[in-house]
Formats: structure tokens, sequence, C-alpha cells
């Protein structure tokens, strides 16, 4: 149990750091990264990318186009698309984002042994199903967004 409240708590912390010395949520962190990553977007790309549901990265999206720091615009290939990009105070604003505790959690888990990281996978689904805290569907990526919530 302690190690998971050392999680718990690291994500917090982590997550409260980042609100109050750079204004934006993990979540908004996590999208520009991707963004850099993969430029020019579709809300239902980006989804895809973050492993969460649409309204949730559109809520995201909203926010920091409001910041500035995202903008859309009209795919040149099709007319009916729209995709995000950084803008330049984005660009700017990830030089000043170290890295956060779920991308070194993630790492840590990529670089892991396949067979530890499958047999720690089966366990935690055994003690999520065993605690009632799984439904028929994956919690998403951005487990602090609901649809219609206010992101910062």
């Amino acid at each position: 149990m302690d190690y998971i409240r050392h999680i718990f708590k690291a994500l917090r912390v982590s997550s409260s750091h980042f609100e109050k010395e750079l204004g934006l949520s993990v979540a908004q962190i996590f999208v520009l990264k991707k963004l850099k990553d993969e430029p020019g977007l579709s809300i239902n790309d980006l989804a895809l990318r973050t492993t969460t549901h649409q309204s949730s990265v559109s809520v995201v999206v909203k926010k920091l186009e409001e910041q500035g720091l995202v903008s859309r615009t009209v795919s040149v290939e099709d007319s009916r698309r729209v995709v995000v990009s950084l803008t330049e105070a984005g660009l700017a604003k990830l030089e000043t984002i170290p890295g956060t505790i779920q991308e070194q959690m993630l790492e840590t888990l990529q670089n892991m042994n396949p067979e530890k990281t499958a047999k720690l996978a089966g366990l935690m689904k055994e003690f999520c199903m065993q605690a009632k805290i799984v439904d028929s569907e994956v919690a998403p990526m951005f487990e602090e967004i609901k649809p219609g919530s206010d992101i910062r």
C-alpha cells in the first residue's frame, strides 16, 4: 500500500507544481508535447495519441488556444479537417517545461523487462478488479478532465 501512496503523492505534487509554476495542467503539457512531436494534428488524432476521449482533448485545446499556445486552422490537404498547431508562444513555453512524472513513469515501464511489465499489468488488473475500481472502459489519460469542466 505504501508504494501506491508514493505514486499518488508523486502525481499530486508534480501536478500541483506545474499548475503553480507554469500555469499549465499536466494534460495541457502532454498535448503541447504531442503537438511538438507531430505538428498539425486534428482533435481526433490528439485523442488517439493521448489515449483519452475526444471531448476531453477538445477542452484542453480550447484552454491552450485561449492562452495563445496553440492555434486551429483548416488543413491544407483536406478543407473539411481542422488541425491544431503550436504557436511561437507555445514553442517558447515548451522550452521552459521539464519532463513530467507521468513521462518518467511511462519511460520506466517501457524500459522494464517485458515479462516484468506483463506481470505488473496482470497484478494491477487483478487489484483493480477486486477493488471494483475498473469498469468496462479504460480510464482516460486525462483523468482529471471531465467534458465541460474548467481546465486551466
